[in-house]
């Protein structure tokens, strides 16, 4: 997981960096088609076309394109505001996870679960300090690709029973590339510099890379025990956002952030601890 999370920041600060001077639908193409080759080079041999023997494919191509929503709103998000930003606000996964679990997968509304969430809440609203102008509507694109990141984690829960993992896997970076083989033609622009190029054939492998780490990890221990490392990633995305752009996140950033963050890990450590009472 500490891995994944490593590779992710590199795809994110690459992100940053291409939308500088590059559509970002150019981007968001290059990532998922280096995403998908990836998967078939990974998949097809193994599992040859039985990867694309969902049985429920409409559920499939809908979580899949969430994906992409997600993708493209964190993408642009960061030709906005900063790495260290984005990636704090980006954290609220976990309490709209908890929030959407008990809309749509029943879970109970417990006391503990509410007040975490409404706590983490706060600290992103330390972040974003809507109607101060602070961050603005990059912060906004952030959130809106944590909800969709939410949403896209609720169905994924709901498929584990459905489908085999390669299926799932496949799916995840075949639609988003196929959607976006559409679109690259009309979005190119031929990279001037070789960095550029670098990055853009690379975004892919790193966030194809990230995905596979993290569905390993989970094979060698339990969600609640490798998912508080994800938060590592604020590291990173600190050290390159000051190394490669020479930025920083003010107080605000960093007091929201820690809230953020510390209210997330406790929803881990609650499901963790649930789980373990019902062993």
């Amino acid at each position: 997981m500490s891995l994944a999370v490593a590779l992710i920041a590199v795809q994110e600060a690459m992100a940053k960096f291409l939308g500088e001077s590059l559509p970002m639908l150019q981007v968001i193409g290059m990532r998922y088609l280096g995403h998908f080759i990836l998967m078939v080079v990974i998949l097809m041999p193994r599992h040859g076309f039985r990867v694309f023997r969902a049985r429920r494919p409409v559920v499939q191509i809908g979580r899949s394109f969430l994906l992409l929503i997600d993708t493209a709103l964190y993408f642009f998000s960061l030709t906005l505001i900063g790495l260290a930003e984005a990636t704090a606000i980006f954290f609220s996964v976990p309490m709209l996870v908890a929030l959407l679990s008990i809309l749509f997968l029943k879970e109970r509304a417990e006391w503990g679960r509410l007040i975490a969430v409404a706590i983490g809440f706060a600290g992103m609203l330390v972040i974003i300090r809507p109607g101060t102008g602070a961050i603005g509507i990059g912060a906004w694109l952030a959130f809106g690709a944590a909800f969709c990141a939410s949403l896209f984690n609720i169905i994924t829960r709901l498929l584990a029973d459905e489908d085999p993992l390669p299926v799932t896997m496949f799916y995840t970076a075949f639609v988003g590339a196929a959607i976006m083989l559409v679109i690259i033609p009309f979005a190119w622009e031929t990279p001037s510099l070789w960095q550029q190029w670098f990055a853009l054939l690379l975004i892919g492998v790193f966030g194809g890379a990230a995905h596979s780490c993290i569905i390993a990890s989970h094979i060698f221990a339990p969600a609640s025990t490798v998912a508080p490392f994800m938060y590592s990633q604020i590291f990173w995305a600190l050290g390159f956002g000051y190394i490669v752009f020479g930025a920083l996140p003010d107080k605000f950033s960093i007091l929201g952030g820690v809230i953020v963050i510390g209210s997330g890990i406790y929803l881990l450590r609650r499901e963790k601890t649930k789980a373990d009472l019902v062993v």
